[in-house]
């Protein structure tokens, strides 16, 4: 991971992300029907963890908001060791001590601040679970053999598809906002205090604005982006942007998009193709406010990978898809 003599804090891979709501079952109802499975409550009801697919025993934690007021809580990473805690404890400058996790899987957990705010948890010692071929509530999900125009595997038997709520894998991404005249500040603590490298570069008025990172494991390839960033417009709260899960397929995505439709949940952006990343995106606004994605068939990158810097335009987002709307949470 990263280079030799590398003093960052090292990153494995992305563990979890917290939000804060004022209403938990009415949390509750759109994150069931976004694709989660409840792992566990605490006991009091104020905390409730939530479950993909995959190995991560939680990768969402629904908190109860003790201020009346939804906000976000934070991301967690996974560290390769504890010693990683103990260095990010003892050497970066505002570092919480190492504390006990009450979730599912146990381990222990380190809280830094970034420049702007914002809540970066580090992680280690949690149990994963066994991996799964398929969710538990939908054992239908394979890999599709795909007909194209010049080849065609598939013969005597066709796609069948079951409607209904995406199926979590994990969570893959998230972005904040930053204040005007903090970019450098924040590209040098994500790049520079913690073990992230710079993926893409968006430039406005050829000036750096927004930039994807992705979990430092020099030559092995990992997800495009784990973290993005952005200029919050004047007087704009600097916030959670948003976070980002992955879903087994572009079809189980779309039936998805249909079933939240029909819900009557509020779109915010898709279905589309990123360009950066390549991802297959669709955005929605949970009961309070927050922007979620599910995502499918994202790039992997390593340190030989070529960085692009490019000027934002109306298109630069994405390459196909509806319109993206003017203003976004």
């Amino acid at each position: 991971m990263g280079s030799l003599g590398d003093n960052r804090i090292q990153l494995s891979k992305t563990q979890f992300v917290t939000y804060y709501h004022t209403d938990l079952a009415k949390a509750e109802r759109f994150l069931l029907d976004f694709g989660f499975e409840v792992a566990a409550k605490s006991d009091d009801g104020k905390v409730i963890y939530y479950k993909g697919y995959g190995v991560e025993p939680y990768c969402y934690v629904s908190r109860l908001a003790p201020d009346s007021e939804p906000h976000w809580g934070g991301a967690a990473f996974l560290v390769p060791s504890r010693d990683e805690l103990e260095k990010a404890a003892s050497v970066v400058g505002g570092a919480t001590a190492i504390s006990k996790l009450d979730g599912p899987g146990g381990g222990e957990m380190v809280t830094l601040t970034d420049p702007v705010g914002h809540k970066v948890h580090l992680v280690w010692g949690i149990e994963e679970r066994k991996a799964l071929a398929a969710p538990t509530n939908d054992s239908s999900l394979q890999k599709l053999v795909i007909n194209y125009a010049d080849e065609k595997p598939r013969v005597g038997r066709g796609q069948r598809f079951k409607p209904g709520p995406a199926p979590v894998h994990k969570w893959g991404h998230y972005g904040v906002s930053y204040a005007p005249g903090t970019y450098q500040k924040m590209y040098d603590f994500y790049t520079g205090t913690l073990g992230l490298a710079v993926s893409d570069v968006v430039t406005i008025e050829g000036k750096p604005a927004v930039a994807f990172f992705h979990i430092d494991h020099g030559l092995g390839y990992t997800d495009h982006h784990s973290f993005y960033m952005k200029p919050a417009k004047e007087n704009e709260k600097l916030d959670v942007a948003h976070s980002a899960f992955e879903v087994h397929d572009f079809d189980v995505q779309q039936l998805s998009h249909n079933y939240l439709e029909s819900k009557g949940y509020k779109l915010s952006w898709g279905v589309g193709r990123h360009i950066l990343g390549s991802q297959i995106f669709d955005y929605w606004y949970d009961e309070s406010g927050f922007e979620v994605e599910h995502y499918a068939d994202g790039d992997l990158v390593n340190s030989e990978t070529e960085v692009t810097r490019e000027e934002l335009t109306p298109h630069s987002m994405y390459i196909w898809g509806p319109e993206r709307p003017a203003v976004r949470g």
